[in-house]
């Protein structure tokens, strides 16, 4: 594995991971309460399907 001085690989990758991210506060608000109205509804097609659902099993 080379080295890559070019601004590309893992200290562009921290760099990038340590910068401040600007959150659209509206869009957030938007998306946690379109999940909320879509989680309530009581419809089947929003459960989880058993490969997305991480949760632990039962042992």
């Amino acid at each position: 594995m080379t080295e890559q001085r070019n601004g590309d690989g893992f200290p562009a990758l921290l760099g990038a991971a340590l910068r401040e991210v600007v959150v659209d506060d509206e869009a957030e608000r938007r998306a946690v309460a379109a999940f909320r109205l879509a989680r309530d509804s009581g419809d089947r097609a929003t459960c989880p399907r058993r490969e997305d659902d991480w949760r632990p099993g039962s042992a």
